[in-house]
C-alpha cells in the first residue's frame, strides 16, 4: 500500500517530486510548484516519521509540532491509518497525541506564512476501495484528496465518500504487463514500490507510481501555488477561505 511504505522505499521523494521538482529544464518531470531552479520555487521541509516499521502516535506527533515550529505551512500527508475508524472520536481516543499535534499545527496563532492565517494540512483518502476517507484526513478541518486516472474517471482502489473532499491525479495499473503510462511518473528510487520500474536512461533517478498518495501531492502544490499568488498580490486569506477557493474552482 503506498501509503504505508517505509524509509528506503522512495514514496516520499516521489510524492516530494510531485510538488517540486524544477521545471523546465529538459531533465525527468515537471512538477506543479517547483519553479524553474532559481529559488523561485517552492520549499519542502521533510519529516521522517516512517523507519522499518509503522510510526508510533508520539513519532507522528512529533512532526507536526516540528513543522509549525519551524515555518511549514502546508503538512503534505500521503498517509494514513488503516484502521477502519468511521468517526472523528474514535480517531482522536486512539491517535490523541496525533490529534492535539495536528491541533497544534493548524492552530492559527502558529500560521507560518503572511498570505495566510492558517497552515493547511492535506491527506490522502486511502487506497481501501471503502466509501469514506481514512484518517486524519476525515477530520474536517483537514483536506482528503482522491484519485482518478488519465481517463479522468475514479480509481477502483480510491476510497470515496464521506470525509473526501477533493480528486486529483493519482493513476493508475493498467493490467497490462510493462505498461506503466497510466501511472505518475516523478523522482524516486529504482523499483521503489510494488516492482514498478524507473527510467534507464535517467539513471534510474524516476519512478512510476500510483494511489492517492500521488494525487495528494498535486493538491499540496496548486495549494503552494495559490498562497504565492497571493503573497505576490498582497493578500492575505483564512484557511477557510483558501480551502473554499481550492474547493471552488474545480
Amino acid at each position: 500500500d503506498p501509503l504505508y511504505s517505509f524509509k528506503g522505499t522512495g514514496h516520499g521523494t516521489h510524492v516530494a517530486g510531485i510538488i517540486g521538482a524544477v521545471n523546465g529544464n529538459g531533465k525527468g518531470v515537471s512538477s506543479i510548484a517547483g519553479g524553474t531552479g532559481n529559488n523561485d520555487g517552492v520549499r519542502l521541509m521533510a519529516c521522517q516519521i516512517f523507519t522499518d516499521k509503522n510510526p508510533t502516535d508520539a513519532q507522528r506527533a512529533a512532526a507536526y509540532i516540528y513543522a509549525a515550529d519551524n515555518g511549514a505551512c502546508i503538512a503534505q500527508c500521503s498517509y494514513g491509518q488503516p484502521d477502519k475508524l468511521t468517526t472523528d472520536e474514535l480517531y482522536t481516543n486512539q491517535f490523541p497525541l496525533e490529534k492535539a499535534a495536528l491541533d497544534y499545527f493548524l492552530d492559527k496563532s502558529n500560521s507560518n506564512h503572511p498570505a495566510l492565517d492558517g497552515n493547511i494540512a492535506v491527506f490522502a483518502a486511502g487506497n481501501h476501495s471503502n466509501p469514506y476517507s481514512i484518517y486524519p484526513g476525515a477530520l474536517t478541518e483537514c483536506i482528503s484528496v482522491t484519485s482518478f486516472g488519465c481517463d479522468h474517471l475514479p480509481e477502483g482502489y480510491s476510497n470515496y465518500g464521506p470525509g473526501c473532499k477533493i480528486a486529483a491525479p493519482g493513476g493508475e495499473y493498467s493490467g497490462i504487463s510493462g505498461d506503466y503510462s497510466t501511472m505518475i511518473l516523478s523522482t524516486g528510487k529504482g523499483m521503489a514500490h510494488n516492482g514498478t520500474p524507473s527510467i534507464s536512461d535517467l539513471n534510474h533517478q524516476y519512478v512510476f507510481m500510483f494511489g492517492t498518495s500521488m494525487a495528494c501531492p498535486h493538491i499540496s502544490g496548486v495549494l503552494a501555488l495559490g498562497i504565492s499568488y497571493a503573497a505576490k498580490l498582497g493578500k492575505t486569506f483564512t484557511r477557510e477561505e483558501m480551502t473554499s477557493m481550492l474547493l471552488t474552482s474545480v
